[in-house]
């Protein structure tokens, strides 16, 4: 090899030593991604874990509260079910139950009504499911007025007069009239129109409205959701099964039933 040839030979040596260098950095970039995607995947899981401990704590808190306050002398609404914590409709002998616990101000209770109800109606209707619905009131310090102790007390009031029918329309129309957390709710006349539409009227049901004749028994039933282990609202079991935010889409819903009629 002449001199002149051996100036332009390649320098193997430095090439391989650069694309060393090349493929370091590039698996030093790919492990740094996958360090910042656990990072984000903990994070996400934390902040997840966090907001449920924060739910399960405040429910815990108030229902201790109503532990120490409620009265075992309180009224409760005819037509209930489960020693008055539980409002039951469907045909009994249904193949399949739903257990639903809800707070009227609850703002994921109203997107589970708007997304859900009409397709659990028509279970009841045609006798593949019953429904015993669970009210709560835990989210009076969200409210000014108190707003989920008087829509319960008043939904207690229209069961009282009028039965679960008219319950179950009562309380789809407190969740189309939902108020933003932290601003006034329903007044009373306000609730009391909204009973006459759902079927109770009368001097008794605009005194029951007014006076929170069922207050303690917001408090009773709102313990007893929390002796059932609930510690967020929506809460739907299906026979007892809790069921997953992908199982409450309509069509799911309606799977799941036909599956354990």
């Amino acid at each position: 090899m002449s001199v002149d040839q051996l100036a332009h030979r390649p320098p193997h040596g430095k090439k391989a030593t650069a694309r060393q260098r090349i493929a370091a950095r590039r698996a030093e970039e790919a492990a740094t991604r996958a360090r910042a995607a656990r990072r984000r995947r903990t994070l996400a899981g934390a902040i997840v874990g966090s907001v449920l401990l924060v739910a399960a704590v405040v429910l815990a808190i108030v229902a201790q509260s109503y532990r120490t306050s409620s009265s075992p002398d309180a009224a409760v609404p005819a037509n209930t079910v489960d020693g008055g914590t539980a409002i039951e409709v469907g045909r009994a002998d249904a193949p399949v139950t739903f257990d639903v616990y809800e707070d009227f101000q609850c703002p994921a209770c109203a997107r589970f009504e708007a997304l859900d109800a009409e397709t659990i109606a028509q279970l009841v209707a045609d006798g593949s499911a019953r429904v015993r619905y669970h009210p709560m009131a835990f989210l009076d310090q969200v409210s000014p007025d108190r707003y989920s102790t008087r829509s319960l007390n008043a939904a207690g009031v229209v069961v009282d007069a009028a039965g679960p029918e008219a319950f179950v329309r009562f309380a789809g129309m407190l969740y189309e009239r939902q108020p933003v957390e932290g601003t006034p709710g329903l007044t009373d006349d306000e609730l009391i129109a909204l009973a006459g539409r759902a079927g109770a009227s009368g001097a008794d049901v605009e005194r029951g409205i007014r006076d929170l004749v069922y207050e303690d028994w917001t408090r009773t039933v709102t313990d007893q959701a929390s002796r059932d282990g609930v510690t967020s609202t929506p809460t739907v079991l299906l026979d007892g099964e809790l069921l997953g935010p992908a199982q409450l889409q309509p069509a799911a819903l309606v799977q799941a039933v036909r599956a354990g009629a």
